[in-house]
């Protein structure tokens, strides 16, 4: 695996697992604790990936991607069967829709490192000759180009799911923070309520 691969690797984790922590911040209970345990998962897997500079646990990440498809899948069916809206079953759309994006291309992409791990070892172990990866180290602009672009993408997708949920609606503004409350037209200036 490149390291420009595990970089997209753990910059998807570590979206996903944003998305999943602000989602469950005000899913119902069982749902709370899934979320929130996936979602800090997510974001250990990633800084891992990061920091150690290969996957950890490949397999178990990808089925561990796969989970939270899985549960909003089922929620989602269960929920519309039920005849329950899906604001009611405590997952936002757009959250959990970009969530799921990230889920699924961090699951895709350890199905094709895991398959091309294999392949290679199987080719290596019948020629007797270990091979090195191609593209297994990055030029210093071609890496920071990825992460350049990776942090763009996955931060433009992240920021509006954020903004989506419970948490981000209740957000205090940027720029407000210890500024006093601006007057209301009902009140008069310079009295805050």
């Amino acid at each position: 695996m490149t390291p420009i691969s595990r970089l997209w690797l753990a910059f998807s984790a570590i979206g996903a697992g944003t998305i999943h922590l602000a989602v469950g911040a005000s899913a119902p209970v069982l749902l709370m604790i899934t979320l929130v345990g996936l979602g800090a998962a997510e974001l250990g897997w990633g800084a891992v990936t990061l920091v150690r500079g290969r996957a950890l646990a490949p397999r178990a990440a990808l089925f561990g991607a796969l989970i939270p498809v899985f549960i909003w899948g089922a929620v989602a069916t269960l929920g519309s069967g039920l005849g329950v809206p899906a604001a009611a079953t405590g997952l936002p759309l757009q959250p959990m829709a970009t969530a799921t994006l990230f889920d699924l291309f961090l699951a895709c992409s350890l199905a094709l490192v895991l398959r091309r791990t294999r392949r290679t070892t199987s080719t290596s172990t019948t020629e007797g000759v270990p091979r090195a990866s191609a593209g297994e180290t990055a030029g210093g602009w071609r890496f920071l180009a990825a992460l350049t672009l990776a942090a763009l993408v996955v931060s433009g997708l992240t920021t509006p799911a954020l903004a989506a949920t419970d948490a981000g609606a209740h957000a205090v503004p940027h720029g407000s923070h210890g500024l006093p409350l601006a007057p209301t037209p009902d009140a008069p200036a310079g009295h805050h309520h």
